[in-house]
């Protein structure tokens, strides 16, 4: 049995309720909701939310306000669905896309370890294998629905997640081979020297190409089509239920941004912040470098059209698996150059 000190049990508190718990990837979806909102209509040349909120019109309590609808509308459950799973899949859906962030480190701490909820050596294994329940989640409440729409949505989300994690874990194979460790925080010391964005940059693209068919993001929005779907595999979700679903997409979307962030970006590798403690210094880095990558994966949304489904299935197949394939094969044959740069010298 495992005995904890009071200071160890307060840390384990924060951890799992503020940062990076509960607390953190709730806030995360409220700043980013206002924020695509807000980003995406300047674009577009719109105004975007604008009454909700303080600082001169702003529309910042907007996703607050909109939450605060969603769980006052009625739950509305199709009269053929299949219920314990129709009313399960929700509640998974937000819970998975949370877990991930349960073994993500965001700094060293000053005595030794990592701040991080739940340290493992094989972390990435660990994510890898969160990631793969989200298909049978997206399948599940679309069959449980039982409407064409959900039903289509459902499969549609499955040949994509399917085509886009192949070269996702081909690029992450890169990643391992060169810090040579399934530890998320030796990934992110590996690159003390050099960030893996210089060392596979190849890689990088794949993994932020594949991580946005993973999330749905436009161009990658097939599976929720609206022209065509409604809203695909969660249409026939109300009231609290449909807030889950959303709410677990930007759960996702801080998943996959912390986990690019640590395979190319360095974590929390940075310039030291004056009159900043070391460990707070290493968070904030890897917060700015969380929000960069943000941006990016929400600019597709409003730059790019959407794809047919054969267009998608093929980028996957035949252009991503290929050139994950290739960094695999460039990582091996220039060694005897980066093996240094990692601590292999």
């Amino acid at each position: 049995m495992i005995e904890l000190s009071f200071a160890e049990i307060v840390e384990l508190i924060l951890k799992v309720l503020i940062f990076p718990g509960v607390a953190f990837p709730l806030l995360f979806a409220v700043i980013v909701i206002w924020f695509e909102r807000k980003f995406l209509a300047r674009i577009m040349l719109r105004i975007g939310p604008l009454h909700v909120g303080p600082f001169n019109r702003t529309g910042l309590l907007q996703p607050i306000a909109d939450f605060i609808k969603l769980i006052q509308k009625e739950i509305i459950v199709p009269e053929n669905a299949y219920k314990f799973l129709y009313n399960l899949a929700p509640i998974l859906a937000a819970l998975v896309a949370s877990l991930s962030v349960a073994f993500i480190p965001y700094a060293p701490k000053p005595d030794g370890g990592y701040w991080v909820i739940f340290y493992t050596p094989l972390s990435l294994l660990v994510i890898l294998a969160i990631f793969t329940a989200r298909p049978f989640i997206m399948v599940g409440a679309g069959w449980a629905s039982n409407s064409k729409y959900c039903t289509i949505g459902a499969l549609r989300a499955a040949l994509q997640l399917l085509a886009y994690e192949v070269p996702i874990v081909l690029s992450l194979a890169s990643i391992v081979i060169m810090s040579r460790s399934f530890d998320l925080s030796r990934i992110i010391e590996s690159q003390s020297s050099i960030w893996f964005i210089v060392l596979q940059p190849i890689g990088f693209i794949v993994i932020l190409i594949s991580m946005m068919a993973e999330l749905s993001r436009r161009p990658f929005d097939i599976p929720v089509a609206e022209q065509e779907l409604v809203f695909g595999w969660p249409t026939e979700y109300t009231g609290t239920q449909f807030a889950l679903v959303m709410v677990s997409e930007y759960y996702d979307l801080c998943a996959v941004a912390s986990l690019i962030t640590l395979f190319f970006l360095g974590g929390w590798m940075g310039p030291a912040i004056p009159f900043i403690p070391p460990m707070l210094s290493g968070i904030i880095w890897f917060l700015l470098k969380m929000a960069i990558v943000t941006v990016v994966i929400i600019m597709g949304r409003g730059i790019y059209p959407r794809l047919r489904i054969d267009q998608l299935l093929d980028a996957g197949w035949t252009v991503l698996i290929p050139l994950a394939t290739i960094q695999i094969l460039i990582t091996l044959v220039t060694a005897q150059w980066w093996l240094p740069l990692v601590g292999g010298g």
